[in-house]
């Protein structure tokens, strides 16, 4: 059917070849950054422990994207005679449940390290008011536990990862469902004019001679603006055609959206690290 149109699931030896360069590179940088974050002797500074997950969170949608390439590898010519054991598997459920908390869990963090470095350089001068550790592991206790549910839902009726061979939650058949899949969407785009909002205010603080942040938490502040921006450019395709099949409204077919998938959706994890 439109959802499963009898091919394999990389559909294209471009995108066998691009999926599996992406995904290595994730796993390798994501993994040598978590090493450097944990293995110096520097004491743990928020921005350091934030980065810390992450690259956590990178480095599970590089699993999810070697786990597709794998199942693709080894199905490739006959994936037709494997489907159904892999749509209905538990691998299948895993590999679903690792890319929506992966991609659930960047955002958020992505969100929470814009927020704190608009924080620490609005209020340079009031050292009382510096976001602590503790406050930090509150807050990304609270972004696990999000990402964890989103993640888990569809594992329990509410939309499904069996719809399509690449393990996302495409199913928005029931009410609930297409109320599950949109909230997802929008909270997205909702983080990306969070964004947008705390970028503003620094960029107007710096403006301010009589604020003027210290040199350090400008030069990161620009990093992370660079790394932000790419992120949220990259998921803007995503959020477009994702939002219009939400609302059944579909203006590509699952097949092309393999292509985003291999080229937008992951391209975060792949670049963060570097």
């Amino acid at each position: 059917d439109a959802f499963n149109p009898c091919e394999d699931i990389m559909s294209g030896v471009l995108l066998r070849v691009l999926i599996w360069i992406i995904s290595i590179l994730a796993l390798l940088g994501n993994a040598v950054v978590l090493l450097v974050l944990l293995g110096t002797r520097s004491k743990l500074t928020v921005p350091r422990f934030l980065m810390c997950h992450l690259a956590f969170a990178d480095l599970c949608m590089g699993i999810y994207l070697v786990v597709i390439a794998t199942v693709d590898m080894l199905t490739r010519g006959r994936y037709y005679n494997h489907a159904i054991d892999w749509q209905m598997g538990l691998g299948f459920n895993a590999a679903g449940f690792f890319t929506v908390f992966a991609s659930e869990l960047s955002v958020f963090t992505l969100t929470a390290i814009t927020v704190e470095r608009w924080h620490t350089i609005t209020h340079a001068l009031r050292l009382d008011q510096k976001l602590r550790l503790r406050h930090a592991c509150i807050i990304m206790t609270a972004g696990w536990i999000f990402s964890s549910l989103a993640a888990m839902l569809p594992t329990v009726g509410v939309s499904s990862y069996g719809k399509v061979s690449i393990c996302l939650p495409m199913d928005v058949e029931t009410l609930v469902s297409q109320v599950y899949v949109v909230s997802l969407l929008l909270l997205n785009i909702l983080a990306f004019f969070c964004v947008c909002g705390c970028y503003l205010s620094i960029y107007l603080t710096f403006r301010k001679p009589s604020s003027a942040p210290a040199h350090a938490d400008t030069r990161v502040a620009q990093r992370m603006a660079i790394l932000i921006f790419t992120d949220f450019i990259c998921m803007a395709p995503i959020s477009f055609f994702a939002v219009s099949a939400a609302l059944k409204l579909p203006l590509i077919t699952v097949s092309d959206s393999k292509l985003l998938l291999v080229l937008f959706y992951p391209i975060n994890s792949c670049s963060n690290p570097f």
